[in-house]
């Protein structure tokens, strides 16, 4: 079973690696502009954390954290390499 942490990690770092896969230029731009579209409304961490504190489990099964780990977000930067 996926914890709370678990889930609230892998729905950042999925934001992190569409970040990454919209800024690589060695992609197609075809890949490019539906990671674009995808972030369009991807939620934020902002909104991510939110999301957890008003979560009762009732979305996803478990409720995410409100528990934000910065580490996260290691080897992923905004320019869509990795670091």
């Amino acid at each position: 079973m996926t914890t709370p942490t678990e889930r609230t990690r892998h729905l950042v770092q999925a934001g992190a690696f569409l970040r990454e896969l919209r800024g690589n230029r060695k992609l197609p731009q075809q890949v490019r502009d539906e990671a674009h579209r995808l972030l369009r409304h991807y939620p934020t961490i902002s909104d991510i954390e939110h999301i957890a504190s008003v979560s009762t489990g009732s979305i996803f099964g478990n409720p995410l954290t409100t528990e934000f780990d910065p580490g996260w977000l290691r080897g992923y930067n905004n320019d869509g390499h990795r670091i």
